[in-house]
């Protein structure tokens, strides 16, 4: 004999109260003492829409009314947990508009209570219209769920994925009843008591507590993705000079290290470029216009420059490029093609003109990273001294360099 419908109806329903106000506690718990997002409120208030409609089972047989009243508070179960999803995946691109939702939750329940209410002694109506709505509001929330899955944001979880298992199987597995009651519409009720069936309760206390641990699950998801995004941006942070958005020194150092261990030693060139009485700028133009300066050229050289090689930022307004593969004279050809990229962006903004000096070295077979940005510091200095706006190559060993003649960058007079 099968054990569910041996089972104390009462007893159970009091111990499916229980177990939907325990469920509904943890949700408020959670989102008291822990970081929640948008959504989350109306997946708690659902809940403990649930744990009303199981009090008013427990005291249906003191108040009538309350059954329908239960009833109800079940039905709302799948729209209430939608409008949740809406909001916690509120990038996303549902079917249709949320008040969509509201209009059939206020249709479904419309039918639901009119039904009861013509016909007050036909079991058959009563429970085959409940069952009809709610497999509607399932299959609904299913469908709008299922476009979630196809977006970009929530095609990853596998959470998402089981809630939409969980609303089709649980639409499914009440066809049975829904057909058996249309089957026995007419009949006179016998005992209203019938209509709590065990096998409905116990589904109920499950399903619950499914979406409940689904809804925490989804939570810590969206938490954990966002700490490692704030991860990513802390090595963003970490890494790249937030002004420019070019490697600072020490991580444009790790680049140019592993570049240089995968090319052709002596083959690289390495150039120091900067931005001439750059303190100048922004004394007679402020700070603000000095930061655009430097903007500029950082965007100038990344711009320019291809994807192998690399560019980053000293410190202040210096700069650093490392050009694999490239001789001086290719060297030379690249300072000449940014400086008249910066001008020409100096003269359609009407911005203050700028004075670039380039300090460009050969690396050679052996030659460390840093000997190397020394010896183009040596040339970029000899390149100021020569005069602005020049660029002078550095041959030789530092302290012991053999700087070639400085050479005019053509940039509009000053």
């Amino acid at each position: 004999m099968p054990l569910l419908p041996t089972l104390h109806l009462p007893t159970l329903t009091l111990v499916v109260c229980v177990v939907l106000f325990t469920a509904a506690a943890t949700m408020s718990l959670v989102g008291a003492t822990q970081r929640t997002y948008l959504g989350f409120g109306w997946w708690t208030a659902a809940q403990w829409a649930n744990t009303v409609g199981a009090l008013c089972l427990v005291l249906q047989h003191h108040h009538a009314w309350l059954l329908p009243i239960s009833a109800l508070l079940t039905l709302q179960w799948p729209l209430t947990m939608l409008t949740g999803m809406r909001q916690f995946y509120i990038r996303s691109s549902f079917r249709s508009p949320a008040w969509v939702d509201w209009a059939l939750a206020l249709a479904g329940g419309s039918a639901y209570v009119a039904v009861w209410h013509a016909s007050p002694q036909d079991l058959g109506a009563r429970v085959a219209s409940f069952s009809f709505v709610n497999v509607l509001f399932y299959l609904y929330a299913a469908w709008q769920v299922q476009a979630v899955r196809h977006d970009k944001d929530g095609r990853h979880s596998p959470y998402l994925k089981a809630i939409l298992i969980f609303m089709v199987a649980a639409a499914t597995v009440q066809m049975p009843r829904l057909f058996s009651a249309m089957g026995s519409w007419g009949a006179p009720v016998v005992d209203a008591t019938q209509i709590q069936q065990p096998v409905v309760l116990v589904a109920l206390v499950a399903g619950v507590m499914f979406s409940v641990y689904m809804c925490l699950l989804m939570t810590y998801e969206r938490t954990e993705l966002d700490l490692r995004e704030s991860h990513r941006q802390l090595r963003q942070m970490a890494n790249f000079d937030l002004l420019t958005h070019v490697p600072h020194r020490r991580h444009f150092q790790e680049l140019a290290t592993q570049a240089l261990a995968l090319g052709t030693p002596g083959s690289a060139t390495l150039m120091r470029f900067d931005i001439d009485r750059f303190r100048l700028l922004t004394i007679d133009h402020g700070h603000a216009a000095g930061d655009e300066a430097l903007r500029l050229l950082a965007s100038s050289a990344r711009s320019l420059l291809r994807s192998r090689d690399l560019v980053g930022r000293l410190g202040g307004e210096a700069f650093v490029a490392l050009l694999p593969d490239t001789s001086v004279t290719d060297a030379l050809h690249v300072a000449e093609r940014m400086v008249r990229r910066v001008d020409q962006v100096c003269q359609q903004h009407e911005r203050p003109p700028l004075s670039l000096s380039f300090g460009v070295v050969q690396l050679q077979s052996g030659e460390s990273l840093d000997t190397a940005i020394h010896r183009a510091d040596e040339a970029l200095q000899e390149a100021r001294r020569q005069g602005h706006n020049q660029l002078v190559h550095a041959d030789g060993q530092a302290g012991q360099a053999l700087f070639s003649a400085s050479q005019p960058l053509g940039l509009r007079p000053r």
